[in-house]
């Protein structure tokens, strides 16, 4: 049995790492083989120490969140499933076993760890492109995450509105607009004129829907540790705007379906970039043309990967 500690989350909130997660534990239970259990973070050592006495052959899965949440090292003779790169050390009180869903994460823990698997994300049959684009007077601009300083909204929106297309853009944010709601607030101002649309707690297939209407995503955030909407984006072959970081490069060429910046690239290149994409429609036609899909398994290949991780 596969038990997977994670820490509790608001109601209706949704991260990449919290929907991998709501993607594979489900799967895993349905056949007998996982259990997810949401916990305080002060009550993990607790937990796991009782886990051990009780269940003796269970594989105790414990999300990396906890070790921001904590400030703690996690338990010793866990395997980690790590989302990001810890932001500390020492992050575990004994070298452990990692699952990561990147490459780059796995590479940049690979000597403090006892093993690492990488076992990417997956890819919902929802996201394929949609009907051909209609000429419209505007153009559509859609990104999705949490409305948080970290995810770059507040840049994407006061970049369009000081663009010289503002007057033709509009934008649709999709992701949770309650944990901080001061800073939704001032993307809002930041927006300025440009029709701003915030869509939270869609489903998989609604976050699919806004994205075969977009003419361009775009992703401004500079720490991803995958880049999960970033490839439905690439999936639903919509022209991609995005800083270059976890495996983004994977799924979107730098020219062909979409543009890279580098994570170092200030805010003012980061705008002339993007006024640049939505002042060349024939570029942005063609980039759609060329789309491409990202190399993902479904999500029940996924969860077998997942399941195989935890008990080799």
């Amino acid at each position: 049995m596969i038990l997977l500690l994670e820490p509790q989350r608001a109601p209706g909130f949704v991260s990449g790492g919290y929907r991998y997660q709501d993607e594979i534990m489900p799967r895993l239970a349905a056949r007998g083989e996982g259990e997810r259990r949401a916990i305080a973070p002060r009550e993990l050592p607790a937990v796991v120490a009782r886990t051990r006495q009780e269940r003796r052959d269970t594989v105790i899965v414990v999300d990396g969140l906890f070790i921001a949440l904590t400030q703690e090292p996690l338990p010793a003779e866990v395997t980690a499933l790590l989302h990001v790169v810890p932001g500390r050390t020492p992050w575990a009180t004994t070298p452990p076993r990692v699952i990561a869903t990147s490459q780059r994460t796995a590479d940049a823990v690979r000597t403090a760890v006892r093993s690492v698997t990488v076992v990417r994300p997956g890819l919902d049959p929802c996201f394929v492109p949609g009907p051909a684009r209609a000429a419209s007077a505007r153009l559509r601009i859609v990104c999705v995450g949490t409305i948080s300083p970290g995810k770059g909204q507040h840049l994407l929106a006061a970049s369009l509105a000081h663009s010289t297309t503002a007057a033709r853009c509009e934008l649709v944010l999709i992701g949770d607009e309650n944990e901080h709601r001061d800073h939704v607030a001032a993307v809002r101002v930041a927006a300025k004129s440009v029709p701003l649309q915030v869509r939270c707690g869609l489903s998989p297939v609604g976050v699919a829907s806004e994205l075969q209407h977009a003419d361009l995503f775009v992703s401004a955030s500079r720490r991803e540790s995958f880049g999960m909407a970033v490839a439905e984006a690439a999936a639903c072959a919509v022209p991609v705007l995005a800083f270059d970081t976890g495996e983004i490069s994977s799924f979107v060429q730098d020219g062909r379906n979409g543009w890279l910046l580098p994570p170092d690239a200030t805010d003012a290149e980061f705008a002339a970039r993007l006024a640049q994409v939505l002042t060349d429609p024939v570029r942005l036609t063609a980039a759609r043309s060329d789309s491409m899909r990202p190399p993902l398994q479904t999500w029940e290949s996924v969860a077998r990967s997942f399941a195989r991780a935890c008990r080799a």
